[in-house]
């Protein structure tokens, strides 16, 4: 079980929204490239990168787009406005992993070809339904039916997200978390961290491999100083 900070950039800016709306946005002060150097110092090894104006249908920003080069010790995967091939084939090249939310799910066999260990699917979660594009629409597609096709084209890892419970500190979703493991994916569960605590219950479910922490690690309920934090964020919580 691994620790993955997330840093959700907006304008080029670190910010954290509640339940994905920009309306209810909280702007940080410290910089991008300032965070992530104290990331690594602390002992981040993988950390997710949102890219909220891309999500939301504008460009894209390029605030982040050096980050794989600069930071070589660290894993990128980024995610927000990944809605085409080519806009994935670009990130990838760019030396980020791909978390891909909006394509995967109404257009899995696009993503055919890419390789699989580079691919993160994002399942978003209100309940058992997924939600896409910034979290704004109800797919039409049945969940089963989405992890069926991205399984058989090879793509098992995921990046489950409980909308309910994001930038709430309320605890993770354990049941959405736990369903989608289930069902052979390697899962990545989003929404609500709000301590170390919360690592315990994750660490528990078969196919839960990550957790993702954006906002208990920014306002320092889970401190960077903390030796706990350091092997959880090295992989070895």
């Amino acid at each position: 079980m691994q620790l993955i900070p997330s840093m959700d950039l907006l304008q080029g800016r670190l910010v954290r929204l509640r339940h994905g709306d920009r309306h209810q946005a909280t702007f940080y002060d410290f910089t991008p490239e300032g965070w992530v150097e104290r990331l690594i110092a602390a002992g981040a090894r993988r950390i997710h990168l949102v890219d909220l104006d891309g999500a939301f249908g504008g460009p894209r920003q390029g605030t982040f787009t050096t980050f794989p080069v600069r930071f070589p010790q660290v894993r990128f995967q980024l995610g927000g406005g990944l809605r085409d091939r080519a806009a994935i084939e670009d990130v990838l090249a760019l030396g980020f992993d791909a978390v891909v939310g909006t394509l995967a799910v109404e257009q899995p066999t696009a993503l055919r070809g890419l390789p699989g260990d580079r691919i993160v699917a994002a399942l978003d979660l209100k309940g058992q339904s997924i939600v896409t594009r910034g979290w704004q629409s109800a797919s039409a597609c049945a969940s089963t039916d989405v992890f069926e096709a991205l399984l058989a084209l090879g793509f098992d890892r995921a990046l489950v997200t409980d909308v309910s419970r994001d930038g709430t500190l309320e605890g993770p979703g354990l049941e959405a978390a736990a369903w989608v493991a289930r069902e052979g994916f390697q899962v990545q569960a989003s929404g609500g961290m709000k301590d170390l605590a919360d690592l315990v219950p994750l660490a528990t479910l078969p196919g839960v491999v990550g957790a993702i922490s954006g906002k208990a690690l920014m306002e320092g309920f889970i401190p960077l100083d903390d030796p706990r934090t350091r092997i959880a964020l090295t992989g070895g919580a």
